[in-house]
């Protein structure tokens, strides 16, 4: 039950999302740095950072970061039996304002002119009844200048030997991925669940190329 939960959980919260973001385009740039070759069959557990203890915006989105693990072949385990931690950080800034410029666009001239009619005649009296239809030209007529607030979000996922980590020597690090991205939306959740498939749409990739994710 706690498992089926946990997935209706994300489940709202990627609904949410769709709905926050609406028709725009979210684009991430990631890079990837890692040394492993094959990461069907390892066993992994998600540790939290001592500031994300007992945070549910956490347990939210490493509850989707380890549903993408599974899809890569790789095992959910406790910290005891499994061979990798993984860890995930996550923000947003304040925002910038951004100022931009557009063109608007209007009627600049006419291209041709056309009058359509007919004569009337009594006796010695003609009367026209016409009128004239013009072809307009558009063009670029002015501009006008608008402010956005910017906001800028990451996200890093390492993943570590824990056989190093539980050594307490100098960790020995399998994986590091980051994800950034910018926007106009403030809320974080509503980012979060596609720059978490952006980092697993190629997963774990070829180390040291940086590619962009789009979804619309």
């Amino acid at each position: 039950m706690k498992k089926v939960l946990s997935g209706l959980g994300f489940g709202l919260a990627l609904l949410a999302s769709v709905f926050l973001v609406g028709c725009a385009t979210v684009t991430t740039n990631v890079s990837a740095f890692h040394a492993m070759s094959a990461p069907a069959g390892m066993k992994y557990a998600m540790i939290p950072y001592k500031e994300q203890e007992g945070s549910l915006e956490y347990k939210t989105y490493a509850q989707a970061v380890s549903g993408q693990l599974q899809k890569a072949g790789m095992v959910e385990a406790s910290v005891g039996t499994a061979n990798i931690a993984v860890f995930i950080r996550y923000g947003i800034d304040n925002g910038r304002e951004v100022v931009s410029s557009y063109p608007i666009i209007g009627q600049t001239g006419v291209a041709s002119s056309n009058t359509y009619g007919t004569v009337s005649q009594f006796g010695n009296t003609s009367t026209l009844n016409a009128t004239t239809y013009n072809t307009p030209t558009y063009g670029v007529v002015g501009s006008g200048s608008r402010s956005d607030t910017v906001y800028r979000r990451f996200l890093d996922l390492d993943i570590v030997e824990m056989s190093s980590l539980m050594a307490g020597a100098k960790v020995n690090k399998l994986y590091e991925g980051r994800a950034r991205s910018e926007g106009s939306v403030n809320q974080l959740s509503a980012i979060m669940p596609y720059m978490i498939q952006s980092v697993f749409k190629e997963f774990p990739g070829e180390s040291g190329k940086s590619r962009k994710v789009s979804f619309r």
